[in-house]
């Protein structure tokens, strides 16, 4: 039978280590089903085993799922963002907007922190996480206000309504 972790870090490592392993385990559910395909289609035991495999292996999918960031968190900042009702101005440059439920940041910024890590076939390097206060290059203030203009092609994103 198979066993998922139930308490995976949400941490881009362990998902792609998940990933990596749950191909592996799929693979071997799969392989094992296809050897001894009357035991587990023509026998009681056999089916209760394979809705096993086939329910840990939608578990280890859907823990998998829980742990990617949506695709929409982040946007860039516009010139019509400041004026908006729903954007959401804090402590330290964080900026928010309320109605996209995405964090705002400045064209430019968002440096990767990278990790090695040591795999079968040698070193191999991922980001770990992204420090949106940084520059990823050094690119002066000038050019990052030009580039806040242009955003969207000058125009307000949909979710915009001017603050009254």
């Amino acid at each position: 039978m198979l066993k998922t972790d139930t308490e995976q870090k949400n941490t881009s490592t362990t998902i792609r280590l998940s990933m990596e392993k749950g191909a592996r385990e799929n693979r071997d559910w799969r392989e094992e089903a296809s050897k001894n395909l009357d035991y587990y289609l023509d026998t009681k035991e056999g089916r209760n085993e394979l809705m096993e495999m086939i329910r840990a292996e939608a578990m280890r999918l859907l823990q998998q799922m829980k742990g990617r960031q949506r695709v929409k968190e982040f946007i860039w900042l516009s010139k019509f963002c400041l004026n908006c009702s729903y954007f959401m101005g804090g402590k330290r440059g964080f900026m928010r907007c309320i109605k996209l439920d995405a964090k705002i940041v400045k064209p430019f910024y968002g440096k990767p922190l990278w990790a090695v890590i040591m795999t079968t076939n040698g070193e191999e390097s991922l980001i770990v996480d992204i420090d949106w206060h940084s520059k990823s290059f050094d690119v002066s203030d000038f050019l990052v206000e030009e580039a806040i203009k242009r955003v969207n092609n000058g125009y307000p994103y949909p979710c915009f309504e001017y603050r009254l």
